[in-house]
């Protein structure tokens, strides 16, 4: 449960995911905005071509203008869509915040048990160092009964705080991949959309 959202988050990220998350939305968003921008490239007047377009009413020139002219619905349907996936992100990154909240929450109770396991744990040595010279039967006894599923307790402990610290770093990646993408739209919509 605890590494659900960065796995989620990160295989979407991938495009592997069945409901795909902002991030790959706004990374497919970017590729049309890319494949738009290369097919109004002027490059494409090459040659004679280009001496045409220099002509007033040149064919070639005026098809260029009109393939643009009607680019523009599928412009602004881009912008919009990397509006959307901005506000995505960011509505990604507050819900991320909180899970991480929560995170170190339950990442601070696992050590409070930490330490109780601990304390237990020398509480029931001494107790079977006490018995050892006392009543060897029943010392072995609480180690067997008491000692080892203590141990055994605390290293689940400490490893469920270290999936915790796992899963609280992935989110950070994921919060600060979310607040790049929200600065490469932004770029994106102001230099290559003002440019087109």
């Amino acid at each position: 449960q605890l590494l659900s959202r960065p796995a989620a988050s990160l295989a979407s990220t991938r495009g592997k995911s069945i409901q795909p998350g902002p991030q790959y939305s706004v990374f497919r968003t970017l590729q049309e905005l890319r494949a738009t921008v290369s097919d109004f490239d002027p490059q494409h007047l090459t040659g004679r071509n280009r001496m045409l377009a220099r002509i007033p009413g040149g064919r070639r020139l005026r098809q260029y203008v009109q393939r643009f002219e009607s680019a523009q619905k599928q412009l602004d349907a881009i912008v919009a869509s990397l509006d959307r996936g901005q506000d995505s992100l960011r509505a990604d990154n507050v819900e991320i915040e909180k899970e991480r909240a929560a995170l170190w929450k339950t990442t601070e109770r696992l050590n409070e048990y930490v330490v109780l396991a601990g304390a237990l744990d020398r509480a029931a040595v001494e107790k079977t160092e006490d018995l050892r010279y006392t009543d060897p039967e029943r010392a072995v006894a609480l180690e067997k009964e008491a000692l080892f599923p203590i141990r055994q307790r605390r290293q689940d402990l400490t490893t469920q705080i270290a999936v915790s610290v796992q899963a609280y770093l992935a989110l950070d990646v994921i919060k600060k991949n979310n607040i790049e993408l929200v600065k490469g739209v932004e770029r994106a919509k102001t230099t290559t959309v003002s440019a087109l």
